[in-house]
């Protein structure tokens, strides 16, 4: 495996060409994670990091008390895969410097509480991180969690690395994210913005604001990341089925 790039991303990716090549089919079960760490030899939070990724990608889907099987596809449906805003940027780019700015865990306010379904003032974890590719600021992320209710604050502050990939926090405490929704819109460049991603003033930016939910339905992230115009492009597979 390549040393440049993250043992997890390698992992993922041999597995899903595992799937996308059909040598492991539709609902049949993945290996362990002790198999696959033997396997590929890699250790188990290795192999844990890149099988949250395709779960929450929906490659591969967990069955409580029997495993890890590969998800079932419908030709009928399109949609765009649902990848987190770190995730997706390390799709394009090796080298993505993930800082956490701000962790803290506070009331929400009246918008954030709305988006979430929960009543106002409801203790929710705040993160703003700025993700850099070779030093150059891409997005200033600013997210509202809803806890897992086993998760105290004192462990957030020590574990902040587990917000590198906010999905896979997610997925590490139980949580199976399940689908989101989101906007995007064009801006120009305030005075928070030519602060935080170098930019002009009035320099064109793209504003995604998110909800992700979980697989029953109910919001998990709030979400409002501020890009780079110039680093940004979206990408959308369409397919057209006969009537």
């Amino acid at each position: 495996m390549k040393e440049s790039t993250p043992l997890y991303h390698q992992l993922k990716a041999a597995l899903l060409d595992e799937i996308e090549s059909g040598r492991w089919q539709p609902n049949q079960r993945v290996p362990s994670e002790p198999e696959l760490a033997r396997q590929f030899g890699v250790s188990r939070t290795t192999v844990r990091l890149a099988v949250g990724d395709l779960a929450a990608s929906g490659y591969v889907t967990r069955r409580q008390g029997r495993g890890t099987f590969v998800a079932a596809r419908s030709g009928g449906h399109a949609s765009s895969r649902l990848y987190g805003f770190a995730e997706d940027l390390r799709r394009h780019y090796p080298d993505v410097q993930l800082d956490i700015v701000r962790l803290r865990v506070e009331p929400a306010s009246q918008t954030v509480a709305s988006q979430l379904e929960r009543p106002a003032g409801t203790q929710v974890i705040t993160i703003h991180r700025m993700a850099r590719v070779d030093g150059r600021p891409v997005f200033y992320e600013t997210s509202w969690l809803v806890a897992p209710f086993h998760v105290q604050e004192a462990q957030l502050a020590a574990e902040k690395s587990s917000f590198d990939h906010v999905y896979g926090f997610f997925e590490r405490n139980g949580i199976r994210v399940g689908l989101g929704t989101q906007t995007i819109r064009a801006a120009l460049a305030g005075e928070e913005d030519v602060s935080r991603l170098g930019v002009a003033p009035g320099d064109p930016i793209l504003v995604i604001v998110r909800t992700t939910r979980d697989d029953s339905g109910a919001p998990i992230e709030f979400s409002e990341v501020r890009y780079v115009g110039a680093m940004y492009q979206y990408e959308v597979n369409l397919t057209r089925s006969e009537a």
